[in-house]
């Protein structure tokens, strides 16, 4: 990640003396006089005497000067280095708004203070929201291509935003889809269970967000035509910032507090107005696999609403058989579609039957499990919001030998040493690369595993129950799920952590389960409390969703250690003493693993995968490596 960044930021500063295709920006003038850049592309039959709806899309990257491509995509095509591994070269039109354009006029816009649009900017501000309603109301709504109908769309950081527009609730908004989303910026994805993330969130902040914005929309905007690269030059300076309102200066707290509290959808998504669709990964390395079902939740339950998971990671969420639901969602509230192919073995579907009537509010889900790449999956479920409606939540209580059982467990202990990062495992070097840095058993974790005799499905919020006591005051537990295949080859479905001085739960913001079982806790993350050496808690961890079908002979296996250095492009900092913990389990202590469990009846043509390491973008490590 670092060596693509510090590239990409080597290639956006050269690329002033490079060539760039002509884009057509337009300026929005908001009514505190600050001006958005948006770029156009009108496909030739939306005209005054036949209007068309549109397609929004906002963001703090390259969009107001969007041609297909950034600049470092148009430089590489220039001088024939288009098919190296450069990074940074497809620009928000060409992976995501061409998928509709033959049919939407296609809108993408700067936020404020980046890019060719003037102000200030404010990461997930209210005020960069309100400017999104402006531009739907006051500008597209009024263009003679516009039948008066949008959609917003976005994926990761025009998602986010995209969310915090329809909350604005335009006038002229009718539908929105979209994926890569963290709910809330404290809990998601800076401070996970309080442990401090400076991995991602840090990339993104210092890195990532400037080249975009840097060298895909202020570069791209400022070449010719000269009456709109005029207007780019000078709204840069008519771009502010108030520094203390930063996020790396922000980030250094590890408490909550009403900055991250007003930057962070869940606090506004409620008051969405039109249906919505969000699609997430679960092994998402960039905003995390936890924000999008929290979004999901904190929706009006007076909207149509769908939601879609599958395994993978950031990018997944962009890929073809994924956009098909997504573009059908559209289509089905902006066009009047009533049928769609959906990419499954079915073909067309009656998307009335998949979404649910128009005039009435109806919740859906739809899980996709196992993705072997091209958009095959080895099944799938459809549902009724989230957790899934078949959801049968089942206690897996820790036993003697350090088995997971469904029986009543026998006591004992098991300890290890707190304090090691050794199971560090970087995105990017691969999804099948490397393993634990040293012996993949040591002092310094504790196993727990139990085995399958039949195909099983999990699908959905987990939690972990654990009795520990600690030598040090204060301690972080990290717990990570592992299907382990009969020859030893370890498919990584996902994680949850805690730090324990941030153990406090508020069960009014809570969520729960049917029977009344907590699966997300919501923790006020305001104060720390230590604990007293060697006194037992009772730790309830939140375990990112999976879903995910076990083969007869594999196990579950469940570690527990501290947070490794690196983890799926997550770094954590390490803020308490090493120590020993011990994991204490019984009829009086109780540890345990809540797990979803769906029947294999409510799985659609499933049909086991091939070969050791069949699914794309999940971590994996063949046995025998």
């Amino acid at each position: 990640m670092i060596a693509k960044l510090a590239v990409g930021t080597a290639l956006a500063l050269l690329l002033i003396a490079a060539p760039a295709k002509a884009a057509p920006t337009n300026y929005v003038t908001m009514t505190d006089g600050a001006q958005i850049a948006v770029n156009v592309k009108v496909p030739p039959q939306c005209t005054a005497t036949s209007t068309c709806p549109t397609y929004f899309e906002m963001s703090g990257y390259e969009s107001g000067s969007d041609d297909g491509k950034t600049p470092i995509g148009d430089a590489a095509d220039a001088t024939g280095t288009s098919d190296l591994p450069l990074p940074f070269q497809t620009g928000t039109r060409a992976a995501h708004a061409s998928h509709v354009d033959d049919r939407y006029v296609t809108v993408l816009a700067n936020l404020r203070g980046t890019g060719c649009s003037s102000g200030e900017f404010d990461v997930f501000s209210w005020r960069s929201a309100l400017d999104g309603k402006e531009v739907i109301d006051n500008w597209i709504a009024q263009q003679p291509w516009s039948n008066g109908d949008v959609v917003i769309f976005g994926h990761s950081y025009s998602g986010l935003t995209g969310m915090m527009v329809a909350s604005t609730r335009p006038d002229h908004l009718r539908a929105v889809s979209a994926s890569g989303l963290f709910g809330d910026m404290y809990r998601d994805i800076v401070y996970p269970g309080g442990i401090t993330n400076y991995g991602f969130p840090l990339l993104w902040t210092g890195a990532v967000r400037p080249v975009y914005d840097v060298g895909g929309g202020t570069v791209g905007g400022l070449f010719p035509p000269a009456d709109t690269s005029a207007q780019c030059a000078a709204n840069q300076a008519h771009r502010s910032r108030t520094v203390l309102e930063d996020p790396l200066i922000q980030g250094l707290d590890d408490t909550d507090s009403e900055w991250y509290r007003a930057r962070s959808l869940v606090t506004y998504v409620d008051r969405i107005n039109v249906p919505v669709h969000i699609t997430t990964a679960y092994q998402d390395e960039q905003t995390g696999p936890r924000g999008a079902t929290n979004v999901f939740d904190h929706l009006s339950p007076n909207i149509s609403k769908r939601l879609v998971m599958t395994n993978g990671e950031h990018g997944t969420q962009t890929e073809d058989h994924v956009f098909k639901d997504r573009i059908a969602w559209m289509d089905y509230w902006m066009r009047g579609t009533d049928t769609a192919d959906l990419d499954f073995k079915s073909g067309e579907q009656d998307l009335t039957q998949v979404f649910g009537p128009r005039d009435t509010p109806t919740t859906t889900s739809r899980v996709i499990l196992g993705n072997e790449g091209d958009g095959k999956s080895v099944g799938e479920i459809e549902s009724h919001g989230f957790p899934l409606s078949q959801t049968q939540f089942t206690d897996f209580y820790v036993t003697n030998g350090n088995k997971l059982t469904t029986g009543t467990p026998e006591p004992g202990t098991a300890t290890w040493v707190n304090g090691s990062r050794r199971q560090a495992y970087s995105h990017q070097a691969g999804a099948n690369t490397g393993g634990e840095l040293t012996s993949p058993t040591a002092p310094d974790e504790v196993e727990l595993s139990t085995a399958f005799d039949q195909p099983t499905t999990i699908a959905g919020p987990i939690t972990a129950n654990l009795f520990v006591d600690s030598s040090a005051p204060d301690t972080e537990l990290f717990v990570q799920l592992i299907d382990r295949a009969p020859d030893g080859t370890l498919l990584y479905l996902n994680r949850g952590m805690l730090r324990a001085s941030h153990r406090q739960i508020d069960p009014s913001q809570s969520q729960y389960t049917a029977d009344g079982r907590i699966y997300r806790p919501y923790r006020p993350h305001t104060e720390r409390e230590l604990v007293v050496p060697g006194q037992t808690v009772d730790y309830l961890i939140d375990i990112f969703p999976v879903g995910h079908v076990f083969l007869p002979g594999h196990e579950l296996v469940v570690k527990l250690h501290a947070p490794p250095l690196d983890d799926n492009d997550y770094m954590y900092v390490e803020k308490t003493l090493p120590g020993v913990d011990t994991l204490h389990f019984g009829p009086d202590t109780p540890s345990r693993l809540m797990l979803p469990i769906i029947p294999m009846s409510e799985v659609r043509d499933y049909t086991p995968p091939a070969g050791q390491c069949p699914y794309v973008s999940m971590r994996c490590i063949a046995g025998g490596r």
